[in-house]
């Protein structure tokens, strides 16, 4: 019966070698993205310097505006069909009469 290791034996020595195996697959493969890293890090371009900003730009859009009227401000929102209305005459003075048709 001593003539060699049993199957049992041979068994577990072979899932011994796959672990080993793939323990140092592992650890190559780290070393290779380490490496990978460290050689894209050698190779990033150096940011472009931005273009020169003059002053007027840094301190907004500051110019000579246009004047509104309060009038203009506030009917600037009755555009459209509110422009078609007619307004209403209910008897004051002037014409005396009322707009509306019987």
């Amino acid at each position: 019966m001593c003539g060699g290791p049993s199957a049992h034996h041979q068994a577990e020595q072979a899932k011994r070698d796959a672990a080993a195996a793939a323990d140092a697959y592992a650890k190559q493969l780290a070393a290779q993205q380490e490496a990978q890293k460290a050689m894209l890090e050698t190779m990033k371009p150096e940011a472009p310097t931005p273009p020169p900003v003059s002053s007027k730009a840094q301190l907004g859009s500051i110019g000579i505006k246009a004047k509104k009227s309060k009038k203009a401000s506030t009917l600037g929102g009755a555009k459209g069909v509110a422009q078609l209305r007619i307004p209403l005459n209910v008897g004051g003075s002037g014409s005396g009469g009322t707009n509306i048709p019987t």
